[in-house]
């Protein structure tokens, strides 16, 4: 096929700090309502400290989520894409456009199944493309943000294989 073409797509961070303010909400009532229990003052402290490491855990993992960068290349007949962090890139994906079975754009159901597949898209909230493939004897997917102009040079690239 002999195409090039790249696109950089950064992750949107106010759903997830939303998620985190609503989490640090909830252990703060937890917290209370213990307190209000009646429970020794010994637990009560230990349960605070306890909440309060688990929050802080959770918007690190916020943080660092919201630095990351993904990069989607299609080079000759391979979709890749790549994690940017910083100065650290990581190859997550790298699939033969001829092993793609489909793609569904913008699919708004949410089922538990697409709780777990791997998501490289710019919302973590509201999934992008799902794109499924064949590789390795199994069948994998995983979600991406691409633009209108990339979709178009994929499926370009689906109809060409």
């Amino acid at each position: 096929m002999g195409c090039i073409y790249n696109e950089k797509v950064e992750r949107n961070i106010a759903p997830l700090l939303i998620l985190l303010m609503v989490f640090g909400l909830s252990l703060l009532s937890v917290s209370y309502y213990v307190s209000e229990m009646g429970w020794d003052r010994e637990v009560s402290t230990i349960l605070d400290l306890f909440l309060t490491l688990v929050f802080l855990l959770a918007g690190y993992s916020v943080i660092l989520k919201g630095r990351e960068t993904y990069r989607y290349s299609i080079i000759g007949d391979e979709l890749i894409i790549h994690r940017m962090t910083g100065e650290k890139n990581e190859l997550v994906a790298k699939v033969k456009l001829h092993e793609i079975k489909k793609l569904h754009v913008k699919s708004h159901k949410t089922n538990l199944m697409g709780m777990i597949r791997k998501n490289y898209c710019k919302n973590v909230v509201r999934k992008g493309c799902l794109c499924e493939y064949q590789a390795e004897g199994g069948s994998k997917s995983f979600y991406f943000s691409p633009s209108p102009s990339m979709l178009n040079k994929i499926q370009t690239g689906l109809q060409a294989s």
